[in-house]
């Protein structure tokens, strides 16, 4: 037998525990699930059972043979829990026979089992036997058949029964009955009966609605608790109690009705129950005459009360009904409307509370019900208010009456008086139209409302044609269909070439307007579209572009100059015109210009073959155009539309308002409201594509893939197309946002200031700005008031430095343009033109007539502040501000300044300033408006009279005026001498004081707005004028004096008009005259004449010297005694001079010390009562200190002496005056001038040196007539070929050639100006150069032109290098002899130099005779002795003097032989003669000397000694001559020993010193190949000459004479040399210096 461990084991292994079994768990799948695991165990064979535990939600598995059911994945995977189940010593009987426990027990032990325990269970006839081993429990003893006996587990809490387990039931639903309406509450109200449900849920019972009662039943969840048959048993008890208690949370309540009441009853206690927010149901049951309300208590509580009262007020009402009567009187309805209105009801019922009435519209009637004494009181009340109503007929057009007449009265009532809430009606027949109305007020406001509502719209016909298209009488008809109904019909009239539209003013106005546009678009018009040139004209009309046959289909199509005119309907018209432009526009066109002369000339020879070669070659057509005056590149000129607002700017610049189409506007660049990406999204950016053509967008398109643009940004780009300038500037505008305005309108001036440095940067002068961002949020207002303010800004900024002169601002929109216009009235001011006025050009501040009140300096600070001291009258001034000085009191009329200022400005002004209530305080400033002066602003300044310590107020006043000048954003101010009045204060120091507070201002605030300071001085106050000038220089030395520094001929300022002569300029100036004269200073015959000396007064260069020179040693040696002491300046006898003293004064170069010089030498002359006096220049800076001390002078002088004050000088004498004055060193080819000022005659002297003839060389280039192109075609790839094309076609045919000649500096005017008129006779052009010292003609133009021309310039340079020969010749002749005639009773006199040439020549020649002039009449001269004969016989005597004997000629010359010039004679080798040319030239040249010859001629020698006594005279020396050499070449030869040497060469070899003949001191320099060119057998050329060098000094390039010795001085030096020390050449500039005395001839 098995042990006891073993029977345990065995035991425990026979049952096994799944816990954790969902409820939803079948038992056949848990049996299933056993099978497989004991399959995958190999124990398929096993039996087991198994018992479901669902209220523990668990399972026994019991196995047959004992074998336990192992753990296994497959139950953990379902998420069960396997246990064994442990042994029991418990066990459950069926207590069916109610056995007590002592029985139970003694049943047991018979079967030999210990009972521990038994516990009866009554409630389910059960026992629980607990035994003491668990071994006594077996499964015999369960299977026992008298008592069934079932194993207790204590850890289940249950037992297994097995097959004899037995099903539990539920307990029986319970059926509750419920009243109708309780019943009938819960049915239509699911949230009670919910509450309910919910309230049983928890007790397991369902509950439902059937039969008017409620089923309550059994939940089957019941069965699932573990105490499920405690609960079965007192299910029913338990669920009755609770849903009792639910159901006494609801009540209803039954109402007592009368039969006749009942449904009124009903309905009435709904809308009572409709008023009252209570959830509860009305159940009437008429069959009873009851109805019932049921709901919660509380509710049915509250409506107890008031239902009863209502089921009491309508049984009242009903019995009412039974005797009330009903009558029906007749009312219009837009009769009853006006009662009603007017209240008639209300009274009614106010006494009849229970009458009812109801209105019929279909019937007209008002059906009235109630007691017969209520109905006869209502129907007499509405007659008797029907009577007493108002009427009118009503006022208006015929036509709108007619309309009303034709409709319906009610209708009209309704839709046009009463959905107003017009308390009137109408009344309508036939013969009129009135208004009814309760009142008179009531009846005036609907004749109003009528007025406003109804009108009559008359359109005017342009093309009376258009009423007779059938489309027309379309429109017509569908109009007045859409708008037929009685309240909103429209009548469409037609009647004297108008159409008259009536009805309400909406649709008549949208009628209008659809029949006007019908109208217009239909109506006949012509228009005209431009194009740039007729090219594009004949380029449309080419068979390549067929669209012009397409477009005659719609629209008559005709050509004229530079339009395509389109005719026919205005919508055909805009169509074809739409399709034009875009066409025009993609033609490239452009514009050639060939600037070569006789280009023009070449291409219209062969014109049309050109043409037709660029159209094979290209496919563009080119015109070949004549440009007129005034137009645009040759292009259709525009006329620029008059100005809606124009005013100028303080430094001129033009601020003007236009309407006009930007695209067509003419000005250097437009601005186009951009975005960043350059593409146009409509508006102006789009229609600027548009006219500008494609190429437009392509430069965009680069522009925007190299930067990014962001808003504010501006860029430029070319123009082209239709457009009328030469850029576009593409402006980025800000979008508005208005939480960031600020920053808003910052971007929008950046971009607006941005676009107007674009258009200064590249050089123009005009630019139009539309309204950017206007269209991005921006209002409109505040967006031209920023583009104006920033336009204000930028003028500030740049002023007096504006490239800009013209910004336009541009628009097409009405009410952009008087955007525009308000904001620069209210930026600029409201003082300019507006198009209603003359329009008046903007005047040029720079510009000043001479009239105008001149500035006396003007000075600009580094802060860029321009301070203006001018004379002129402070009311007049034109500033943004004006300063005016007032006393304490504030009265206007006191004081000169004050008063001016008063009268002109009105008496407004003073009213201005007593309504600020100032305290009169001094030092305040009191600002008000100009009121009708020039001036925006008036500065008031109090003042009060000087007593010694009243500075520093007044600089206060300075102070704060400019302060708040620049804080009001003002650009100029003009003040007044304020205090020097009758305040008393020191001129001197309210100038001092003033221009120091000025300089402070700028330098510390450094002004953005403040830009111009003007200091006003009354023209009559000289005194003020005077130190407030002399302050100013002071102050800035440098400043600029005078009004106008390029004045004309014309009398300016105190100057009289300038009168010239020749060597003579002359003006006055009161009674002095100023004379420039040219002159020698040493020659002049004035009073005085004044030297400009040293401080001892012993200078001995210069103009000095020539004074101290001229006038004697006495002069000197009385400078030298007078000298200790001097005051600057003494005056002496004249000496040798014609005047009457010599004043001597220290020279300086200061310009101020120079104006106080001049000034105290005027004064000594007027003081020593001197009528004249003559000056050099003193200094560098002469003639603005000397006329400035002119004017001091007059000032000075005192009224006895007949002097006039001069005023204010306003001429700047320079070169560019009339008066011909120059500034020293300017340029020394000027003839010396002489400046004569007379007191009445007082004169200066400048010199300067007189060229010899190079002014006279006037070849100015003549200016071809340019070849003007017109071009255009389908591409501008095209385009640029066809103008290379053309460009290289007459390039091509230019040649320019030069003629290199020094013969050219020779030219007089005439000759010069013989040359000018080659190049317009011959089309080309010439140019002079002078490269190298060598001088040129260029000659340019058609080479056959060209070549034309040369020939004739090259007959012009013969004839003047032949005459330049001729002079040579005639010049020889005289030195060599002189030929005299002898007239009847007369002595012999010379012939003129030309004749004596002549008969000189002739006897060389040995002629026998030769013709001559005798006095205007012809002889016959007879050779060698005469006599001459005219033709009538008559004789003269003629002689030949011989000037070459004596001598003159060297000795050791060779006879000359008869009638020969000159002669080269071999010098013979060893003698003195031969071996004194050989030592010369062998110092420095080891050369093997061929030959030696001398040169003999005698007329070159004698002209030579001649020159040489010349310069002994002038230099008062002898050492004036030198022996140097000269290099040449063969050819040249004859030519040097025949006429000697020309400095026409010079330059040929080299000019690094001058233009002259060069000579060489030693011979190894001239031996060079660059001068001394060998000849075929290496032989070369050299002259020792005699040059006659005199005084020299060092040369420079281009020089072509000698300078002057001393500054001033006529005297010219010799000749020039390389250095001064050791010179190595020397260069002349005459002929006769030179002889060619020996050539040298050498290998």
């Amino acid at each position: 037998s098995p042990s006891p461990d073993s029977a345990e084991e065995e035991l425990s292994s026979t049952s096994v525990v799944l816990e954790n079994v969902p409820e939803e768990t079948s038992q056949e799948f848990l049996e299933m699930l056993v099978e497989n695991v004991l399959k995958g165990l190999g124990s398929s064979s096993q039996k087991f059972s198994l018992e479901m535990i669902p209220e523990i939600s668990s399972a026994v598995v019991t196995f047959q043979t004992g074998a336990a059911c192992p753990r296994n994945r497959m139950f953990t995977k379902k998420g069960l829990i396997v246990r064994s189940l442990e042994p029991t010593k418990q066990v459950v009987v069926d207590n069916e026979h109610n056995f007590n426990a002592d029985v139970l027990q003694l049943y047991f032990e018979t079967k030999g089992r210990v009972v521990e325990d038994v516990l009866l269970n009554e409630e389910e006839n059960s026992a629980v036997i607990t035994f003491t081993d668990p071994k006594g429990i077996s499964v015999d003893l369960c299977l026992n058949k008298e008592i069934k006996v079932y194993q207790f587990f204590e850890s289940l809490g249950v037992a297994l029964y097995g097959k004899d387990k037995k099903m539990s039931k539920l307990p029986a639903a319970i059926s509750e009955p419920l009243e109708n309406a309780v019943f009938t509450y819960l049915k239509q109200n699911p949230a009670a009966l919910e509450s309910i449900r919910s309230d049983l849920e928890k007790h397991f019972c369902n509950v439902g609605l059937e039969q008017s009662a409620v089923c309550l039943g059994p939940k089957g969840l019941l069965l699932k608790q573990k105490d499920f048959k405690t609960l079965t048993r007192d299910w029913t008890n338990t669920v009755k109690s609770a849903f009792a208690e639910n159901m006494s949370k609801f009540k209803s309540k039954t109402f007592q009705l009368k039969p006749e009441a009942v449904e009124e009853s009903e309905r009435v206690i709904r809308q009572t129950l409709l008023k009252v927010p209570k959830e509860v149901v009305l159940v009437p049951d008429k069959a009873q005459g009851v109805i019932s309300v049921a709901g919660l208590v509380d509710d049915v509580n509250a409506l107890e009360k008031p239902i009863q009262e209502v089921i009491d007020k309508t049984s009242q009402m009903v019995e009412r009904q039974k005797l009330s009567k009903t009558q029906e009187v007749k009312v219009p309805p837009t009769i009853y409307h006006i009662l009603s209105q007017d209240g008639f009801q209300d009274k009614l019922l106010s006494v009849y509370p229970e009458l009812q009435m109801s209105y019929s519209k279909e019937k007209a009637t008002l059906k009235v019900t109630g007691l017969v004494d209520e109905i006869f009181a209502a129907t007499k009340t509405i007659n008797d208010s029907n009577f007493s109503l108002n009427r009118q007929s009503l006022d208006m057009e015929e036509s709108v009456l007619n309309l009303l007449k034709g409709g319906e009265e009610v209708e009209l009532t309704n839709s046009l008086l009463n959905a107003f809430d017009i308390n009137a009606a109408l009344e309508i027949s036939a013969k009129r139209v009135q208004l009814v109305a309760a009142s008179e007020a009531d009846l005036m406001d609907a004749q109003e409302h009528l007025k406003q509502l109804l009108t009559t719209k008359h359109i005017d016909v342009e093309d009376a044609d258009v009423l007779k298209m059938a489309e027309w009488k379309d429109l017509v008809r569908k109009m007045e269909d859409e708008n037929n109904s009685s309240s909103n019909r429209i009548q469409i009239q037609t009647a004297n070439h108008q159409v008259v539209v009536c009805g309400l003013k909406d649709e008549v106005e949208k009628v209008s307007c659809t029949l006007e546009e019908f109208l217009i678009q239909n109506a006949c018009v012509d228009e005209t579209v431009e194009v740039p040139a007729n090219i594009i004209i004949k380029y449309l009309k080419s068979p390549d572009m067929p669209w012009i046959t397409d477009l005659q289909k719609q629209v008559d199509l005709s050509f004229k100059n530079n339009t395509i005119h389109l005719s026919g309907s205005r919508a055909a018209v805009e169509e074809a015109r739409t399709l034009i432009e875009p066409i025009v526009s993609s033609v490239v066109f452009d514009r050639l210009l060939v600037n070569k002369p006789g280009g023009k000339k070449f291409f219209q020879q062969k014109e049309n073959m050109y043409l037709s070669s660029i159209k094979t070659d290209t496919g563009c057509l080119v015109q070949l155009v004549d440009e007129t005056a005034g137009a645009k590149d040759g292009l259709v000129p525009r006329q620029v539309p008059k100005p809606v607002y124009q005013i100028p700017t303080q430094d001129g610049v033009e601020i003007a308002v236009f309407k006009a189409d930007m695209c067509s506007y003419p000005v250097d660049a437009i601005v186009s409201a951009a975005n960043s990406s350059l593409k146009p999204d409509g508006g102006l950016a789009k229609a600027i594509l548009r006219a500008a053509g494609p190429q437009f967008q392509d430069e965009c398109e680069q522009i925007v893939s190299k930067e990014t643009l962001k808003p504010g940004d501006s860029v430029i780009t070319g123009a082209g197309g239709q457009l009328q300038c030469k850029k576009v500037i593409h402006a980025v505008g800000p979008v508005f946002e208005t939480t960031k305005a600020q920053k808003s309108v910052a971007l929008l001036k950046k971009a607006v200031k941005e676009s107007l440095d674009l258009a200064a940067d590249n050089g123009f002068a005009s630019v139009a700005l539309p309204a950017i961002s206007k269209n991005l949020s921006f209002p409109l207002d505040q967006c031209t008031l920023s583009i104006v303010t920033a336009v204000r800004e930028y003028c500030d900024e740049c002023y007096d430095d504006n490239r800009l002169r013209k910004i336009h601002l541009v628009d097409s929109d009405d009410s952009v343009v008087q955007a525009f216009e308000n904001a620069v009235k209210q930026v600029f001011g409201n003082h300019g033109v507006s198009h209603s006025q003359q329009a008046i050009p903007p005047k040029d501040v720079k510009k000043k007539s001479p009239t105008s009140d001149p500035f006396l300096c003007e000075v600009k600070t580094k802060e860029g502040l321009r301070i203006i001291l001018k004379k002129g009258n402070i009311e007049a001034s034109k500033t943004e501000v004006t300063v005016n000085t007032v006393f304490s009191d504030l009265a206007l009329n006191r004081g000169a300044v004050s008063n001016a200022i008063l009268k002109a400005a009105g008496p407004k002004l003073q009213q201005l300033v007593t309504a600020q209530k100032a305290a009169g305080i001094e030092g305040e400033v009191i600002i008000t408006d100009g009121c009708n002066l020039k001036s925006k602003k008036v500065f008031h300044a109090v003042a009060t009279k000087w007593d010694n310590g009243q500075g520093p107020a007044l600089s206060g006043i300075f102070k704060n005026c400019l302060e708040k000048a620049e804080n009001g954003n003002l650009a100029s101010i003009s003040m007044p001498a304020i205090g020097t009045g009758n305040l008393g204060f020191p001129k001197t120091l309210v100038a001092s004081m003033m221009l120091d507070k000025i300089l402070e201002f700028s330098s510390q605030v450094q002004p953005k707005h403040l830009k111009r300071v003007e200091i006003v001085l009354y023209s009559g106050d000289a005194p003020t004028i005077q130190e407030f000038t002399t302050e100013f220089i002071k102050k800035f030395p440098n400043a600029s004096v005078g009004s106008n520094p390029k004045s004309s001929s014309q009398a300016t300022g105190p100057f009289s008009k300038v009168t010239s002569s020749t060597g003579k300029h002359e003006t006055t100036l009161g009674n002095v005259t100023i004379q420039v004269v040219t002159g020698d200073i040493t020659k002049e015959t004035t009073d005085i004449i004044v030297n400009s000396s040293d401080e001892n007064f012993t200078l001995k260069s210069g103009v000095s010297k020539a004074i101290l020179d001229a006038a004697g040693p006495a002069v000197e040696q009385e400078c030298q005694t007078s000298a200790q002491p001097n005051s600057g300046m003494i005056l002496t006898q004249p000496g040798n001079l014609k005047c009457k003293k010599i004043l001597h004064l220290a020279g300086q170069t200061d310009p101020v010390k120079i104006r106080k010089v001049v000034k105290d030498a005027l004064e000594i002359c007027v003081k020593q009562s001197f009528t004249s006096v003559s000056f050099p220049a003193i200094g560098t800076a002469l003639w603005l200190p000397l006329v400035l001390s002119i004017s001091d002078v007059a000032e000075y002088i005192s009224p006895s002496i007949p002097f006039q004050p001069l005023g204010e000088l306003t001429v700047r004498l320079t070169t560019d005056t009339a008066l011909g004055w120059v500034e020293p060193h300017r340029n020394q080819n000027r003839q010396c001038f002489q400046i004569c000022l007379y007191t009445p005659k007082i004169s200066v002297f400048v010199g300067f040196r007189k060229s010899l003839n190079i002014d006279e060389i006037s070849i100015v280039p003549v200016k071809a007539d340019p070849a003007c192109f017109h071009i255009c075609g389908g591409t501008q790839a095209k385009v640029d070929a066809a103008k290379k094309w053309i460009t290289d076609l007459i390039v091509n045919e230019q040649t320019s050639m030069p003629i290199t000649d020094n013969i050219i500096l020779d030219l007089s005017k005439a000759e010069s100006q013989l040359i000018n008129d080659i190049q317009k006779k011959m089309g080309v052009t010439i140019r002079m150069e002078n490269i190298d010292s060598q001088a040129s003609l260029i000659v340019e133009g058609l080479s056959k032109d060209v070549i034309k021309a040369m020939g004739e310039i090259g007959n012009i340079l013969n004839k003047v290098r032949n005459k330049q020969e001729l002079d040579k010749k005639v010049e020889l002749a005289g030195a060599v002899a002189d030929w005299q005639y002898q007239l009847q009773g007369q002595r012999f006199q010379s012939f003129d130099a030309l004749t004596n040439y002549e008969l000189e020549h002739a006897l060389q020649q040995d002629q026998k005779s030769v013709n001559i002039k005798v006095q205007g009449k012809d002889y016959t001269a007879s050779l060698p002795e005469g006599p001459a004969t005219d033709k009538k016989g008559n004789t003269l005597q003629i002689i030949r003097i011989d000037k070459l004997k004596g001598d003159d000629i060297p000795p050791h010359w060779e006879p000359m032989p008869a009638k020969t010039t000159c002669l080269l004679t071999n010098v013979q080798t060893g003698t003195p003669e031969y071996n004194e040319v050989l030592k010369l030239f062998q110092a420095t040249c080891n050369r093997n000397v061929i030959k030696i010859e001398r040169v003999q001629n005698p007329a070159l020698w004698k002209s030579l000694q001649i020159k040489k006594n010349e310069l002994e005279t002038r230099n008062g020396h002898q050492n004036n001559e030198k022996r140097l050499f000269h290099g040449t070449s063969e050819d040249t030869v004859k030519i040097i020993n025949e006429r000697g040497f020309n400095r026409v060469y010079a330059g040929k070899n080299a000019a690094c010193y001058g233009n002259g003949t060069y000579f060489a001191v030693n011979a190894s320099y001239s031996a060079s190949d660059t001068y001394s060119r060998p000849n075929a057998n290496g032989e070369k050329i050299m002259y020792l000459c005699r040059v006659l060098t005199g005084d020299f000094t060092p040369g420079q390039q281009n020089m072509i004479a000698p300078p002057p010795k001393s500054s001033g001085s006529i005297k010219l030096f010799d000749s020039v040399v390389d250095r001064m020390a050791n010179p190595s050449m020397f260069v002349i500039f005459h002929d006769t210096q030179a002889y060619p005395e020996y050539l040298i001839t050498f290998k």
